[in-house]
């Protein structure tokens, strides 16, 4: 499926897994970054995306890029990212496309509240 290249909302996940390693603070970082850059993509959490060990995670939608792994040094480039640049390339070369696909769908469903 051909997805948007529009990018309305940074969904991060705030379960126990990725906010043990930091997510929660990356999502603040990302609000403020956001915001001083007049952007109006919304940062939202979300409860869990099924990859715990991948964490933090972090979706990029509607266009579907999930950022694995996201540490507070990499919120510079995916902000970058959010105003028109390119990926933070370390942070997608490994995610498991089935895995990227299965979260999208659900999101694309409206399983996932934003």
């Amino acid at each position: 499926m051909e997805r948007s290249k529009e990018i309305d909302v940074c969904i991060v996940c705030h379960n126990v897994d990725c906010a043990a390693r930091g997510s929660i603070p990356i999502g603040e970082e990302l609000t403020k970054q956001l915001a001083a850059a007049g952007s109006s993509v919304r940062v939202v959490p979300h409860l869990c995306f099924s990859a715990c060990e991948e964490g933090p995670n972090i979706v990029l939608y509607p266009q579907g890029t999930w950022y694995k792994g996201a540490q507070m040094s990499d919120v510079g480039g995916i902000v970058a990212h959010i105003q028109g640049g390119e990926p933070v390339q370390h942070l997608i070369e490994d995610v498991d496309p089935a895995l990227r696909d299965l979260i999208l769908t659900m999101i694309d469903m409206g399983l996932v509240d934003f």
